[in-house]
């Protein structure tokens, strides 16, 4: 079998075969909350408009739907 390594905080390496039961298990759940964290929806909408201009267009600008109806070509 060939020796996997874990990567730690302090970026030395350590055989897994080493790590004693309350590393590993430490390890094991820093892996789950790191996925769970990854496996977060994010808002569809998250972010922040810097300056004046830049809220002035997004206001302006219409939504989707709005921007559906007004296309002029019929289907």
């Amino acid at each position: 079998m060939s020796t996997v390594y874990w990567k730690m905080r302090n970026g030395s390496l350590i055989d897994v075969d080493d790590m004693d039961i309350n590393h590993l298990r430490n390890t094991l759940k820093m892996i789950i909350r790191n996925s769970q964290i990854a496996k977060k929806p994010t808002p569809k909408h998250e972010f922040e408009l810097k300056g004046d201009m830049a809220q002035l267009f997004n206001d302006d600008f219409p939504g989707d739907d709005e921007a559906l109806n007004d296309y002029p070509y019929e289907n």
